[in-house]
């Protein structure tokens, strides 16, 4: 037999070739390097020592010796802090250089392996005015850090050496010197007292005419084989108390609350439930971790922050307001899928506990991914009163107008933190587009900040994706955040991730393991949360989707059943609650009290397929909190309303 003019053997080979044809257009191929993020005008090269002198304080000593470097030489400050308290290479600028239209600086720095760990950059004018910025834990990163962007707004006034009594802005116009400076801690008495700090190319420009991205990017990829991996390399991490292993590899096993609000996440989406009762394993193992932790609630409202997974033994409880925000999210979510109403109140608990912290300025604390998680577990829950206290904070006090991006955060409510980073840019930008917000255009802008900005290779220069603040190496969580979020060339960042997924389903953490307080942790063990962050890449965004304050448009056949948050809410006297169901469905909706008991129902009655309004009113109520449930067929759902009077 022969099919078109092949023969048997010649047609299952064609049929072979096809099939790898196909591979490799179905699995997105990973690039061979990363598009450099941003390049600016050089202020110095570092091609050689011209320019270039030491200076140090008493007991110190110092040489610069020219050296191979990120790209070209470099220039090697060699020190030995002695029994002084600092080293210091300085750059004198052949004439004084104009930086007063520049706004981001790019430097690319190598450390040693030292007990002095932090280091100094500064820059000074003509009148000896010296502005600067500090950075710890930089001088020990022995690979490196590759064009780090620096913000003008990092550096402050760090002294004068002139007779003004009054502190003087520095004229950035006028620009004569560069320093980089490694400086003994007041309470270090360091035992390597010697080492290497690898200094090259200085650069600046202007973030603020960046162009920026002007849509959000979809993902097309559609096999299913890494998100199974990913669900089952989860489900695989789940100890009998009901807790995951946060990293495979840890000697001394943990399970962290963040971690573990992932997890849940991701089990909850692929659970299923009839009347209340898991009907598979990813629902079985979602209920027995809530049933752990919710036990673990303390009497004010918080929880934990992390455990042996083994034995359940407590082992952290710092109350970062991050972490038990993220659970409240995931909380919230399992509880209405799974219509538990013990855990929606124990959700509720949680968020009471976090409208406790809010300040004054209407944070909860300086940084903010801190309080936009806060702000998400507050529209998980209802309490719009405290979401909108953290939204006007979020908007006026830490978007940068000029250079569109969210800083790290605000010191002491005036002091700008203007690091760059991922959570910052990609929780931000959830945050600004979502109904609530309505502002996608910062978003827009935010991401393609990062895209510039925080781009990064591994060391081995062989994979590409993103640093969480560095740029140090591939840090694959905040990557997949990147492409959960809609970033420019997400479907790259994909095929990167996809290329290092394990064979177990599970994602290391970083493709590199480079311990460091300056630009947070990164491991190549295989971590829970870095997994659960392709399965949100691969599917959709682990915030809740129906934060909305407008129902979905009204088709004639929904796409499924849904019970929306009441709007307004809290609400006096009146409130509306919006639903849909897909076909047609005997519906009940019921109004209870915080202590289960039944105060009235709202629904009782056959309804055909479409999207309903229904008008609570209220007058016979006194304020407090309610939950309401509705049932129609398998599907239950409860949430939470406050009346206030």
């Amino acid at each position: 037999m022969r099919v078109f003019g092949i023969n048997r053997s010649q047609n299952m080979l064609v049929i072979i070739l096809c099939f790898l044809c196909l591979s490799k257009i179905t699995k997105p191929q990973p690039t061979s390097a990363c598009v450099p993020g941003w390049n600016g005008t050089i202020l110095i090269d570092c091609e050689n020592n011209n320019g270039w002198s030491v200076e140090v304080s008493s007991g110190s000593s110092g040489t610069i010796i020219s050296v191979p470097g990120f790209i070209g030489n470099a220039i090697q400050l060699n020190w030995n802090i002695g029994t002084g308290d600092w080293v210091q290479a300085k750059y004198t600028f052949p004439q004084p250089i104009d930086l007063s239209q520049q706004d981001i600086f790019g430097l690319s720095l190598k450390g040693s392996t030292s007990d002095l760990k932090n280091v100094d950059i500064m820059f000074a004018d003509v009148n000896n005015v010296f502005y600067g910025a500090h950075f710890e834990g930089i001088n020990n990163i022995i690979s490196w850090m590759k064009n780090l962007a620096l913000p003008k707004k990092l550096f402050y006034w760090y002294f004068q050496i002139r007779p003004d009594t009054i502190p003087l802005s520095i004229d950035w116009s006028q620009i004569n010197r560069f320093f980089v400076v490694v400086k003994r801690p007041p309470t270090l008495n360091p035992l390597v007292k010697t080492g290497q700090l690898t200094i090259d190319h200085l650069q600046a420009d202007r973030a603020a005419a960046w162009e920026r991205q002007q849509q959000f990017e979809q993902i097309t990829y559609q096999d299913t084989t890494a998100r199974n991996k990913a669900v089952q390399y989860i489900l695989n991490q789940q100890r009998i108390t009901g807790l995951c292993l946060s990293w495979k590899e840890e000697p001394s096993p943990k399970a962290w609350l963040y971690d573990q609000s992932l997890a849940l996440i991701v089990l909850t989406h692929e659970g299923m439930w009839f009347n209340g009762v898991p009907q598979n394993q990813p629902a079985l193992s979602a209920q027995a971790m809530v049933n752990f932790i919710t036990a673990k609630q303390k009497i004010d409202g918080h929880w934990p922050r992390g455990w042996n997974p083994d034995s359940g033994t407590e082992l952290a409880d710092d109350l970062w307001v991050g972490d038990q925000a993220w659970w409240i999210i995931a909380l919230t979510q399992f509880a209405e899928k799974a219509g538990d109403a013990n855990s929606l109140i124990s959700a509720q608990n949680g968020a009471q506990w976090l409208s406790s912290r809010i300040n004054q300025n209407g944070s909860l604390v300086p940084s903010t991914e801190g309080n936009v998680d806060a702000w998400w577990a507050f529209i998980s829950t209802g309490l719009f009163a405290e979401a909108n206290s953290l939204q006007s904070y979020l908007m006026n006090k830490v978007w940068d107008s000029e250079m569109r991006y969210w800083w790290r955060g605000l010191i002491n409510d005036s002091i700008p933190d203007p690091v760059i980073a991922m959570d910052c840019a990609t929780w931000m930008s959830e945050f600004a587009k979502s109904n609530y917000v309505q502002r996608p255009d910062m978003a827009l802008d935010a991401l393609r900040f990062i895209r510039r900005t925080l781009i990064t290779t591994d060391t081995g220069e062989s994979n590409c994706g993103f640093d969480g603040m560095g740029p140090l190496s591939i840090w694959c969580e905040g990557t997949a955040q990147y492409i959960a979020c809609g970033g420019e060339g997400a479907e790259q960042f994909l095929a990167e991730l996809l290329s290092l997924q394990r064979e177990d389903g599970g994602m290391p953490g970083s493709t590199d393991s480079l311990g460091s307080n300056a630009f947070g942790w990164l491991s190549n063990w295989t971590g829970l949360s870095s997994t659960a962050w392709l399965y949100f890449a691969l599917t959709r965004s682990p915030f809740p989707n129906d934060s909305v304050t407008a129902v979905e448009p009204s088709y004639n056949f929904p796409l499924g059943f849904k019970l929306y948050q009441n709007f307004p809410n809290p609400f006096n006297p009146n409130t509306t609650i919006n639903y849909s169901i897909p076909r047609e469905t005997y519906v009940t909706i019921r109004l209870y009290d915080v202590l289960g008991n039944e105060i009235l129902t709202l629904v009782d009655e056959i309804k055909q397929a479409g999207t309903y309004q229904l008008d609570l009113q209220t007058n016979n109520l006194t304020s407090g909190s309610y939950f309401y449930q509705m049932k129609a067929g398998e599907f239950l759902m409860t949430k939470k309303l406050v009346l206030l009077r």
